[in-house]
């Protein structure tokens, strides 16, 4: 029943998601095919090394070289078992509070979730423009402070003579 829960939010954020990027157009009419670019750039790596001895070899090799570069693989050659649990308990209090820290954000997905998040797209122009008038104004209060500042140094001078 979870399972069947956390399907249909999965597959609403997706929707979401496609809309977002797709807006109103159709997502399978303008954009082309994921699989078919694939398979066209494969038959042009294809074409472009057959005839050459060196590169399927450094073809064959990634997959070792890719393995070797692991950062997990290195450690599992270097350290005894004894030496990977003492990393594990020196770590303990900081997995602790990721641990607290996942707990708060799935207590708070429903807020990510809510209508006024999903709303936010909506404003981000209004946003865009408040910003706009929100400078200006930082803008003009920084003129202001500089006249009112000559203003003082003014009756300051005056104030001085008298």
């Amino acid at each position: 029943m979870a399972d069947s829960e956390q399907l249909d939010v999965l597959e609403k954020r997706i929707e979401s998601l496609e809309q977002i990027v797709f807006g109103c157009a159709e997502k399978d009419a303008l954009y082309p095919k994921c699989i078919e670019s694939l398979v066209e750039i494969n038959n042009k790596l294809s074409t472009a090394i057959t005839g050459k001895k060196r590169i399927p070899k450094a073809f064959s090799k990634v997959s070792d070289l890719k393995m070797c570069l692991d950062p997990a693989y290195s450690d599992e050659l270097t350290l005894s078992e004894s030496a990977k649990t003492d990393t594990v308990l020196a770590e303990e209090e900081f997995l602790k509070q990721q641990a607290a820290r996942l707990d708060t954000m799935q207590q708070l997905e429903e807020m990510i979730d809510s209508e006024h998040i999903k709303a936010v797209p909506k404003f981000s122009s209004k946003l865009h423009e408040l910003s706009q008038i929100h400078i200006n104004q930082q803008d003009q209060a920084a003129l202001v402070t500089e006249d009112v500042q000559k203003l003082l140094d003014s009756y300051n001078t005056i104030v001085s003579f008298i």
